[in-house]
C-alpha cells in the first residue's frame, strides 16, 4: 500500500478525507493516507510541498496559483471544493471601521501569499479602495491575529466566516462584512517530487477522494458526523453545509483558472508572466 502524506487545515472542508481514511475508501484504492493538520493555512502548506514535508495539500485556489507563479514545481492535480469560500471581514473591537474603505487599515495575514493576504486585495478591488504591502502584518494563524488585535497592532482580518463565528459570538472580534471568493475555494495540489514516477498512485488518490466526496454528499448523516467530529452543534454545521459543495468529478476548469490568474494580476498579487491553466496543472489532470 502506497503511503501518501496529505496536509490540510483542521476545518470541516476536509471531512471527505477523514471519512475516506476512517471507512477504508483510500485503503480500497491501495492508498495509506498519513494526515497532517496544518494550522498555518495555504501559505504554510505551499512551503511544505516544496520542502517535501507534504506529498499532497488541500490548498486555497488563489494560494496555489500564486505559489506556482513564484517558481514552485508543485502542481494542481484536481479540484476539491467546488463552492466558493465565504470570507468574513473581521475588525478589532476597539475600532469602528467601514468595510467599504479600509485603505488606511492594518491587515493581519497568516503569511505572504496566503488566502488572508490575497483575498484582502480582492476585497479592496470589490469595494473600490486601494491597499499595498505596507498595510499588512504577518501573524502566522488565527491565534496570532487575535493577539495582534488585542495588542492593537492590526485592525482587520479576512478569515473563513464559519471558523470565526465563535469569536464573533463571544465578542472577541467584530464582523463588518463578507467577501465571497470569485472561484471554487480548494484545490488538491501535489509536490513536484511526488509528481515524478507516481502516476498510478495519483490516479488512485484522485479516484478515491472523488468516491469519498460522492459518498458524504449523498449520505443523510453527514451533518451529524461533522458536528460530532468537531464538537459543534448540528445547527451550526447545517448552516455551513448549506453553502458547501465538494467536487464529485475529477475535472478542473481552464476558464476558472484563467479568471484566478487575471484577477491576481489585476490586483497586483501576480507580477510574473501569467501561466496557462495547462502550466498550472499536473500533466495528467483532467482539464476542460
Amino acid at each position: 500500500m502506497k503511503k501518501i502524506i496529505v496536509g490540510g487545515v483542521p476545518e470541516h472542508f476536509n471531512y471527505p478525507w477523514h471519512y475516506g481514511i476512517q471507512y477504508g475508501i483510500f485503503a480500497k484504492h491501495g492508498i495509506d493516507i498519513q494526515w497532517v493538520d496544518v494550522k498555518g493555512g495555504s501559505g504554510a502548506m505551499c512551503k511544505m510541498l516544496d520542502s517535501g514535508e507534504l506529498d499532497i495539500a488541500l490548498v486555497l485556489t488563489e494560494g496555489i496559483v500564486k505559489h506556482i507563479h513564484t517558481g514552485s514545481d508543485a502542481r494542481i492535480i484536481q479540484q476539491f471544493v467546488k463552492s466558493p469560500l465565504i470570507w468574513g471581514v473581521h475588525s478589532n473591537t476597539a475600532k469602528e471601521l467601514d468595510s467599504n474603505d479600509l485603505s488606511k487599515a492594518r491587515f493581519a495575514r497568516s503569511r505572504k501569499g496566503s488566502g488572508s493576504h490575497i483575498m484582502s486585495f480582492v476585497h479592496a478591488e470589490q469595494k473600490g479602495y486601494d491597499i499595498s504591502e505596507d498595510n499588512f502584518l504577518t501573524v502566522g494563524n488565527m491565534e496570532g491575529a487575535l493577539e495582534a488585535f488585542e495588542q492593537d497592532t492590526a485592525d482587520i482580518l479576512l478569515w473563513e466566516k464559519f471558523m470565526t463565528q465563535p469569536y464573533v459570538t463571544k465578542g472577541t472580534v467584530n464582523r463588518i462584512g463578507l467577501c465571497v471568493s470569485p472561484w471554487p475555494c480548494f484545490m488538491t495540489a501535489a509536490s513536484g517530487g511526488f509528481l515524478k514516477g507516481n502516476h498510478e498512485d495519483i490516479t488512485a488518490l484522485c479516484n478515491a477522494i472523488v468516491e469519498s466526496c460522492v459518498t458524504v454528499t449523498e449520505s443523510p448523516d453527514t451533518i451529524e458526523k461533522i458536528a460530532k467530529l468537531h464538537n459543534l452543534k448540528t445547527s451550526q454545521v447545517a448552516e455551513w453545509y448549506s453553502s458547501v459543495e465538494w467536487q464529485t468529478s475529477g475535472w478542473v476548469s481552464k476558464k476558472m483558472l484563467q479568471n484566478v490568474t487575471s484577477t491576481l494580476k489585476r490586483v497586483n498579487i501576480l507580477e510574473e508572466q501569467l501561466l496557462s491553466p495547462i502550466d498550472l496543472c499536473y500533466s495528467e489532470a483532467k482539464l476542460y
